[in-house]
């Protein structure tokens, strides 16, 4: 390795760490995840280039790597992170509540404030997908299965007590999931409804489609919403 491009390793580390360690780094690397999503969302995982993503966190591009080997690298943390945090929202918010129609209700409500707060890395996890590799697509298309089996598994809970009665569960799980998703397309935070009420409508929505008793499907309603 020639001085310049050892020098220029080095500036890009100390740039990514900061003076002050790890607390300047974090920042760096939020900086450079939020302006690699909103490129990709605007023009395109391949319309992108990592020198763009640099400009746009206002971090020289070889600074990217100190925390990412290439592009698809940083596209597979930023749909892995979406994924990880969608998660762990939807589960935490239904693991609140023991009733299985609850726990459903729960679970619908955090998945549509989800991903109306997170419209862009929604679009990104679901869109770029194509862009990957077939390893890394096959594992994002099994976290996602494992997600689905998430919602396949509490709308059986209630079918089991006869709290809902879908005519098949898997296809009543895509619908749901395509509805409560498609909300991060749509959603306009200066419309006239916040994403809470939007989130109130999908749970009545999805609970009647499932034909979960008009009383219950109150109940849960209220049990679910904050405070």
């Amino acid at each position: 390795m020639n001085d310049a491009v050892q020098a220029s390793r080095q500036d890009a580390a100390a740039e990514s760490q900061g003076p002050d360690g790890n607390r300047r780094g974090v920042r760096t690397r939020h900086a450079i995840d939020r302006a690699a999503t909103d490129l990709f969302f605007r023009l395109g995982y391949h319309a992108t280039s990592m020198r763009a993503i640099g400009d746009a966190a206002q971090v020289r591009s070889a600074a990217i790597y100190h925390w990412y080997p290439n592009k698809e690298a940083l596209l597979i943390h930023l749909q892995n992170e979406f994924m990880r945090e969608l998660t762990k929202a939807v589960e935490s918010a239904a693991d609140r509540h023991t009733h299985p129609v609850f726990r459903l209700a729960a679970a619908v409500r955090e998945h549509v404030v989800f991903h109306g707060l997170h419209q862009q890395e929604a679009f990104v996890t679901d869109s770029e997908i194509r862009a990957l590799a077939p390893g890394p697509r096959d594992a994002l298309v099994a976290r996602r299965d494992a997600y689905q089996q998430y919602f396949v598994n509490l709308i059986s809970a209630g079918r089991d007590r006869g709290l809902l009665r879908p005519t098949d569960v898997h296809v009543a799980t895509y619908a749901v999931l395509l509805q409560c998703t498609g909300v991060s397309a749509w959603f306009k935070a200066s419309g006239r409804m916040t994403i809470a009420e939007v989130a109130d409508h999908h749970v009545d929505l999805v609970l009647g489609s499932l034909h979960a008793d008009r009383g219950l499907i109150g109940a849960a309603a209220a049990a679910v919403r904050p405070d």
